[in-house]
């Protein structure tokens, strides 16, 4: 039951994550809502839609913002604490949605400030930055505070979890390009063989967050299948497409493991091996 006995507990914590939710997330939540912004298009950029992860995020926090001032939200906000500032920070630097005048068709898609202002470097370094502190915030909750409610699990541990694989992959489309070529060039074999590379890590990934625990973690799996789809759609060479497609099939595999530890088998008592034996790559 949500009860309001206790809100006033960390008040200032809570009063300063309304505040970095309403300055440094709110652009960025309706940055959500428009066409994608200024980007260098890659072989590893996915479909546009893949983008909308940001609006499921963003919402989420909204939530989180929310939720923090019910009871039952006690564990899970001293899991995350003032990381939660930390990371709004590095966010807004790295995704706010581009100064006017700046946006365009849907051609264009990372919503990523500095990614805007062609700063590739810089781009690159906070989306390392971003994937850091949202790790340390992903790994506090899957460790340490597992999920008590429902609440827990809607609006603390899925927020995080679709974050820190999302995270991941903006690591690589940052990464990409900084060190590729255009889009528009046919790719060279050196790039095919780093995006192939890059798929292959986004699918072992996705089997890890599913062998996280017994029931595995659906939402960072699925962020990475959603990628792999949207690259397989997007992209036109052969090689990298049906590498995709494959790490697509794979995630989707991982995810039905999920699903099925998680709604059919829960009483059944299978092991799968200790909890630290089944941490995703990146955590």
């Amino acid at each position: 039951m949500f009860t309001l006995n206790r809100w006033k507990e960390n008040l200032p914590l809570k009063i300063v994550n309304v505040l970095v939710f309403a300055f440094l997330f709110g652009s960025n939540t309706y940055g959500s809502f428009t066409p994608h912004h200024t980007g260098r298009e890659t072989y590893f950029t996915p479909a546009a839609w893949v983008f909308n992860v940001w609006t499921i995020i963003n919402f989420l926090l909204l939530c989180y913002v929310g939720y923090q001032f019910f009871d039952n939200s006690r564990t899970a906000v001293d899991a995350i604490g003032w990381r939660f500032t930390l990371i709004a920070v590095v966010n807004a630097i790295y995704a706010s949605p581009a100064p006017s005048g700046r946006s365009c068709g849907s051609k264009e898609r990372l919503p990523v400030h500095v990614w805007v202002t062609r700063h590739y470097i810089v781009a690159f370094i906070f989306s390392l930055l971003l994937a850091s502190v949202i790790s340390t915030a992903y790994y506090s909750l899957t460790a340490h505070y597992g999920a008590q409610t429902i609440g827990d699990v809607l609006f603390v541990h899925l927020p995080f979890s679709l974050w820190h694989a999302w995270s991941i992959v903006l690591v690589f489309i940052s990464g990409f390009a900084l060190f590729t070529h255009s889009h528009r060039n046919h790719p060279s074999t050196i790039s095919v063989i780093f995006v192939v590379a890059a798929e292959a890590f986004l699918t072992l990934t996705a089997v890890g967050y599913a062998f996280r625990s017994r029931e595995g973690d659906v939402a960072g799996s699925a962020v990475l299948f959603a990628t792999l789809l949207g690259i397989y759609l997007e992209q036109h060479n052969n090689v990298i497409r049906y590498c995709a497609l494959a790490g697509a099939i794979i995630s989707g595999l991982a995810i039905v493991k999920s699903l099925y530890f998680t709604v059919v088998a829960r009483e059944r008592g299978v092991s799968l091996g200790s909890d630290d034996e089944r941490r995703p790559l990146v955590a």
